[in-house]
């Protein structure tokens, strides 16, 4: 539903004044406007498998680059076609179909703050592949922090914005489960209010398809994790079948803007590098989750894979990141290969930050490392720092964030047991 005024003209017997149309009044996600509203519903199943996943590195790894193989709406496999790297809507899923017409209707209707598709991206030179792009439109219109970065948990204001403020016409689809295991779509559903999942578009895109996942939006959930809610990131991983559609999620400090919970996805046509970096072992669980860190990586991470089903990977790593908001130790997640692994970073960059403790050249320019950043998508936001953009910079603003080895080894002891 668009905001935008319509006029009209009425001509009254008595004068020929053009009378404009009254301003219609906005329309926002809250309880209030929600209880008659109708908006469409995708469900996806509940107790989705992983155990069918032909592969968890989908982009081989980094010493051998792969294409990952797109699994079609009817549920074969075949390799990336040339039409598929034009654009993610090739070998599509329902759920990619229905998400990114519907994103590309709100582009169309001017929703977005700027235009994500004109911005410039390159790979850096290197072993890596790091992906940096210049967005110089998400720096002047990023909605700014407005709560400390000191404390992971952090009560939910309402004074404050939070995604009920935001316009009934960002919303792509509200976003449940099936009990029947089937996948399904519902052009027009009414908002139930004890489950008011959505999927809004975000209006300062970083990629293509950009959007966010909004858990019982009525509920004035904080931006912490817990099990249940975690479940419905991986779900809409797996629901897209996508492995160019990743899923994030910052904590308070580790650079969330908005303390009411929310997850983020978008399309990139291209391997994330921590996608392909190497991983040390560390136990697998009696549900088949592995359980690794990460080698070589210039920000130390937890990976956690596999499982025998959504479910029980949900279960370990989102038990994994309450006992960081327990400790007050901020992080960020990446959900990949369709909703078969994740990567936790716990991070400390805010906190060097405040100690003065970053290089002035990083601190120049001004990148924030949230999930996507960390996991090698680099969003900059002067041309300078696009221009001379190499992997050793993004090296050392990845360390930046990193705990040190003896803290991150005391961190993963913590996040890996039972």
């Amino acid at each position: 539903m668009s905001n935008q005024a319509l006029s009209v003209q009425h001509t009254d017997q008595k004068s020929s004044t053009t009378v404009p149309k009254p301003l219609s009044k906005p329309v926002f996600l809250n309880a209030a406007h929600l209880e008659d509203a109708s908006i469409p519903l995708f469900r996806s199943p509940s107790g989705a498998s992983l155990v069918n996943l032909d592969k968890v590195r989908s982009f081989g790894d980094l010493y051998n680059l792969t294409d990952p193989d797109i699994v079609d709406s009817e549920g074969s496999s075949s390799p990336i076609s040339s039409d598929y790297e034009e654009s993610p809507t090739g070998n599509k899923s329902l759920f990619d179909t229905v998400l990114l017409s519907e994103w590309e209707d709100r582009f169309e209707r001017g929703l977005f703050r700027y235009d994500v598709t004109a911005c410039t991206t390159k790979v850096l030179d290197g072993r890596w592949g790091f992906v940096a792009q210049l967005n110089e439109g998400r720096a002047l219109n990023k909605r700014p922090t407005e709560f400390s970065v000191d404390k992971v948990m952090q009560p939910f204001d309402d004074s404050k914005f939070n995604f009920k403020k935001a316009s009934q016409s960002e919303v792509i689809f509200q976003f449940g489960t099936s009990s029947d295991g089937c996948i399904s779509f519902h052009p027009e559903e009414s908002v139930s209010a004890e489950d008011s999942t959505m999927v809004l578009i975000n209006v300062s895109p970083i990629e293509y398809g950009h959007v966010l996942l909004v858990p019982r939006i009525l509920d004035n959930l904080p931006q912490q994790i817990s099990v249940n809610e975690l479940r419905l990131a991986l779900q809409m991983a797996a629901s897209a079948n996508n492995p160019y559609m990743r899923v994030g999620y910052n904590s308070l400090g580790a650079y969330a803007t908005i303390n009411h919970l929310h997850f983020q996805a978008y399309y990139l046509m291209a391997p994330f590098p921590v996608e392909r970096a190497p991983t040390t072992s560390l136990r697998c669980d009696k549900h088949g989750v592995r359980m690794m860190t990460l080698k070589e990586y210039p920000c130390r991470g937890l990976v956690f894979e596999g499982g025998d089903s959504i479910a029980h990977l949900a279960d370990v790593v989102g038990r994994a990141c309450e006992r960081l908001q327990e400790i007050n130790v901020p992080f960020n997640l990446l959900v990949v290969d369709c909703g078969a692994r994740v990567f936790l970073f716990p991070q400390c960059f805010a906190e060097r930050k405040a100690l003065g403790l970053i290089e002035e050249d990083i601190m120049d320019t001004d990148v924030n490392p949230a999930a996507f950043e960390i996991c090698g998508h680099i969003v900059l936001k002067r041309a300078v720092d696009f221009e001379t953009a190499s992997e050793a910079f993004t090296f050392r603003l990845l360390q930046a964030a990193s705990l040190d080895a003896e803290r991150f080894q005391e961190v993963c002891k913590l996040c890996t047991r039972d």
